[in-house]
């Protein structure tokens, strides 16, 4: 899975967010949360444009995230890797 990073890219847009859909409030994941869900590679393409905090921050939400809107607990299993671009 690849994702394309802006300088406003935050970890509202990585994780993802609740948002209205249909009349009804719904969590949509982000690329973190989808690839740690799938277990699978995500790239973060222009990841340059990512100051050193939000890099940090980034590396330490991959190696276990809680997402309270659904009460998940994502961890990273063998076919997951963080690819920064």
């Amino acid at each position: 899975m690849k994702h394309t990073c802006t300088a406003e890219t935050d970890l509202d847009e990585l994780i993802g967010r609740e948002s209205f859909h249909e009349g009804s409030l719904a969590f949509h994941y982000g690329p973190i949360a989808r690839a740690l869900k799938l277990d699978e590679e995500l790239v973060l393409e222009n990841s340059e444009v990512l100051s050193a905090t939000m890099l940090a921050k980034i590396q330490a939400v991959v190696r276990g995230l809680f997402i309270p809107e659904t009460e998940e607990a994502l961890l990273p299993g063998g076919g997951f890797s963080l690819v920064l671009r």
